[in-house]
């Protein structure tokens, strides 16, 4: 199984001069992937087939896993899927080759963001600033997200 690898300010982050691409995927794009019966015809799924095939390394705050575990938990709890449904989409969530950021390094930013941003929520600000610092894209299906944040041309939704 391949460890996830962690970003730390202290080593020097991203480096700028990578030859493959580093979008930051959000919860509302990675759970799109994992879910029981996601439709492979998905913006999200196709979203991942061209990441998949740029070779791109998937970087996202550790928030991402706790965000998607408990999408999967709250689609048991409505009927959505089963457990077992779920359970499997956990383990493909868990294998996912993702680099992660630390949430706290991000976090006063996401507040500054949220704040100047009419308020949104924090979680959704936390993986615009994981973005900002590493100077790259935000891929998310976010629409809400997306509208507060229109000026920012790095921020976009999934193929389409």
């Amino acid at each position: 199984m391949r460890q996830r690898q962690t970003l730390s300010s202290r080593t020097g982050g991203f480096d700028p001069r990578a030859a493959v691409p580093m979008p930051v995927l959000d919860a509302s794009v990675v759970v799109d992937c994992v879910a029981p019966g996601i439709d492979s015809s998905s913006h999200a799924m196709r979203t991942m087939r061209r990441l998949a095939a740029e070779r791109a390394e998937i970087v996202a705050p550790r928030l991402l896993l706790t965000e998607c575990a408990n999408a999967l938990l709250t689609g048991v709890k409505r009927g959505k899927w089963s457990g077992a449904a779920a359970d499997l989409a956990y383990g493909f969530l868990a294998k996912l080759p993702l680099r992660l950021a630390d949430d706290a390094q991000h976090l006063d930013r996401a507040w500054e963001l949220s704040r100047r941003y009419d308020n949104h929520p924090i979680y959704g600000m936390v993986y615009v600033a994981v973005a900002e610092a590493a100077h790259t894209t935000l891929i998310t299906a976010d629409a809400t997200l997306r509208t507060r944040l229109t000026h920012l041309s790095w921020i976009s939704r999934p193929d389409a």
